[in-house]
This record gives C-alpha cells, sequence and structure tokens, in this order.
C-alpha cells in the first residue's frame, strides 16, 4: 500500500496569532517584525492583505514600508506563536503518533494507518482544517500525497486554507509543470545553477541525467533527481523523536556595525565560547568552522574549513573562525552580524587519532578546565566563570561593539 502523508502549514502564521489578540489587524496590511532597536529590523511574517502588496518574509522593514507605506507593524511574541504549535501538534497526535514538525508552523503526519485511500484523507484534511480555524482562530493549507516531499509542495501549492493532493496516478501531470525551485531544498543559488542548464521546472529535473546531475551538484544533484521522480522514502518521525544534530552554531546582531578588528575578535570569542560549550553539553565534537558574515548591506559571506582534528574547545574555534575572517574580509564595508558553527559533528568519545603536533597532556587539561568552567556556570549562571582570553579582550578592546541578544534561540537561528 502506497504510504500516505500530510503536510501540514499554518498560513502566514506569526501575523495570524498576532491577529487573534488584535482582530483590528484583519483589516489592514501588516507585518510581523524583528526588533528594531536590536537591528533585526526584518520582516518575519505578513497577512494576506501586505502580501497584495508584494511585501516578501525576510526584507528589510524600510523596504516594505517602501512598498506599503500604512503598513502596520507588529512585534513578535515568540512565546505565543511556541504556544499555539505545541496546541496544533497535540490536535495532530489525536490522528497518529508520526507527527514531525518542521519549524513552529509546518509539520508532517503519516496518515496510512488512519486513511484507508485518498478521498478519505481529503475529507480528514478538510476536517482538521476546520478544526484548526474554529478552536484556534487560525487557517492552516495541506498538501497529501505519498510521500514527504510532495506533501511539502502540496501545502504550498494551494493558499490559504485549501487542501491539495498528488496522488501516485496524476502525479506528472501536476508536479512536473511546476518551477524547480518550488521543490524543497531548491535555494535561490541551485536553481541559478539549473537554469544554466536549461532546467527550469521540476520535470525538468527529473528528465535530467542523473549521473549528469551528479557530477554538477555533487550528492545534492541525486536527492534532488530522486525528489522530482517521487522516489522519496524519507518517514515522519514518531512522536518525541529528537532529530540529530549536524551542526552547532551561533550568531549575533551588534547593537551598531563592527568596524574595527578588535570589535570583531571579541564578538568571535563570545560566539566561539557558546558553541563550544553547547557542544559539550551535547557532548559533541565539530570537524569543520564555519563563519557567516552579512554587511550593513545585509550581503552574506560563508567560508569554512576543515579543522585538522575535531575540538569542543572554544580557543580551537576561535582561532580557526578568526583566521577564516581575516583571509576573507577586505573592511570596505561594516559589519552587521557575523556568526560562527561548527558541522559535520561527531560524538566526543569517537575514536580519534592521537596527533605527534599535539601536547596530549595539555588537551587533556584544557579539557577537564572546560568542564569545570561548564559546571560552575551551570550551578551559579551563565557567564560568573569566563576565560582569560575573553575577559582580557573585554578590558582592553574599547572599539568592541556591544553584542544585542539575537531573538531566536542559537540552535534554531544558525
Amino acid at each position: 500500500m502506497k504510504r500516505i502523508i500530510f503536510h501540514i502549514d499554518q498560513n502566514c502564521y506569526f501575523a495570524s496569532v498576532e491577529m487573534i489578540s488584535h482582530p483590528e489587524y484583519r483589516n489592514v496590511p501588516m507585518a510581523v517584525v524583528g526588533d528594531q532597536e536590536a537591528r533585526h529590523g526584518i520582516v518575519l511574517a505578513k497577512n494576506e492583505l501586505a502580501k497584495k502588496f508584494g511585501i516578501k518574509t525576510a526584507e528589510a522593514i524600510w523596504q516594505a514600508k517602501a512598498k506599503c507605506p500604512d503598513l502596520v507593524l507588529a512585534p513578535a511574541h515568540h512565546d505565543k506563536y511556541e504556544f499555539y504549535s505545541m496546541k496544533l501538534r497535540e490536535l495532530y497526535y489525536g490522528y497518529t503518533d508520526r507527527v514531525e514538525p518542521f519549524g513552529l508552523d509546518e509539520c508532517w503526519l503519516d496518515m496510512t494507518d488512519a486513511c484507508k485511500d485518498f478521498d478519505e484523507a481529503v475529507k480528514i484534511a478538510d476536517s482538521i482544517r476546520q478544526i484548526v480555524k474554529d478552536r484556534f482562530k487560525l487557517t492552516c493549507s495541506v498538501g497529501i500525497s505519498f510521500n514527504k516531499i510532495f506533501a511539502k509542495l502540496g501545502s504550498d501549492y494551494k493558499k490559504p486554507d485549501a487542501t491539495t493532493v498528488f496522488t501516485d496516478l496524476d502525479w506528472k501531470e501536476k508536479v512536473w509543470p511546476l518551477p524547480a525551485d518550488d521543490l524543497l531544498f531548491v535555494g535561490r543559488s541551485t536553481m541559478n545553477r539549473l537554469k544554466k542548464i536549461n532546467v527550469r521546472t521540476i520535470g525538468d529535473l527529473a528528465k535530467t541525467d542523473q549521473d549528469y546531475l551528479i557530477r554538477y551538484l555533487g550528492k545534492a544533484g541525486d536527492t534532488l533527481w530522486r525528489y522530482a521522480n517521487g522516489l522519496d522514502d524519507s518517514p515522519v518521525a514518531v512522536a518525541g523523536y529528537k532529530r540529530e544534530i549536524k551542526s552547532v552554531g551561533n550568531s549575533t546582531t551588534t547593537a551598531s556595525d563592527m568596524t574595527s578588528d578588535a570589535a570583531v575578535s571579541r564578538t568571535l570569542h563570545m560566539l566561539s565560547e557558546s558553541v563550544a560549550e553547547r557542544l559539550r553539553k551535547h557532548k559533541l565534537k565539530g570537524t569543520v568552522i564555519q563563519i557567516e558574515i552579512r554587511d550593513r548591506d545585509l550581503v552574506r559571506c560563508e567560508k569554512q574549513k576543515v579543522l585538522f582534528e575535531p575540538t569542543d574547545n572554544a580557543g580551537t574555534i576561535y582561532n580557526a573562525a578568526k583566521a577564516l575572517f581575516d583571509e576573507s574580509w577586505d573592511w570596505k564595508k561594516g559589519i552587521r552580524s557575523i556568526g560562527v558553527r561548527c558541522a559535520k559533528v561527531i560524538p566526543a568519545d569517537a575514536g580519534t587519532q592521537i596527533s605527534m603536533f599535539t601536547d596530549e597532556e595539555t588537551r587533556k587539561k584544557t579539557s577537564k578546565l572546560d568542564k569545570v568552567i561548564d559546571d560552575i556556570n551551570r550551578r551559579y549562571g551563565k557567564g560568573v566563570i569566563t576565560s582569560a582570553a575573553e575577559a582580557k579582550m573585554q578590558k582592553d578592546e574599547d572599539g568592541a561593539a556591544p553584542i544585542s541578544n539575537d531573538p531566536f534561540h542559537p540552535e534554531d537561528r544558525f
């Protein structure tokens, strides 16, 4: 029997939640925005009226206001979004224990055991949409298909408040004419590369030689070819399943543009301390260090390097991050935000070959000291004790820009 997978996507979620407590927002173009004083001045969500003005998620507030001078700006309340997200998942658990969140506002449900066929699936999906509307004053779109990728495509196909089905019999005629970047994980950069080989639709992607795509796009080429051909067999996670951590990172937007090496050094030290502490918390070590920089015009630069050996040490992470920064930034513009990430993580207790260039005794002492610092900070509060390097920089570097806390949890943000 073919699987029956739902993807439920809340429409204009942040904006819709705000309209529950502010009904007046329903009749005006409105956008939920980041904290402008903390320089997170971007559109996080918008209502349907704002969409008609061409306002897009993640664009700067000034750009949105240029399109719609009367746009009403609402501050974000993430505690509310998490509350309703939890309540919605509780509703879904009443149908199946296989509920896999995809952000706060989206979930996959494996409904194979709850539906005998796609006709019944549509009836259940319509019922869920009505319950969400009646119980929570929210609307959602539901995509139904035989795999997760096409179910997600279905929930995006028609909005708001709609049900779309791609069955195992009609999916080619419905899915293949769609633009290739409608497919999950085909971003702007990948789409630009696909256009260069005249691949514009999902059908074009499906009909492209698989081996050629692998040579052209690497591993992603194989994945996207399989998705386009309906060959996604990834399971919907069982309730309570914890996603495997593949990277640990943190980023921050400073209160003013960083224009000196001292400011960047201090910020990288603080981010590296945070990343290292969370690696140790999850008993992981990183093998690749990545940095992400955004200048004052929001132009992004990313760099990475492979470490000689896995690490959970802040000093090692900082040294690698700073080296990446020094070789990639020319200071033509001030820096608005910067992030550090450890990727390709492995279990901390995984065996690694001892290097002849590493002082093993010093490494062991440093590791023990890191764990002692973690324990003290857990008991008495974060920041009670810090590394000597960070303390010295806080004392000596007058040019360092103050850091404002990111409104998103670091593990979700970067």
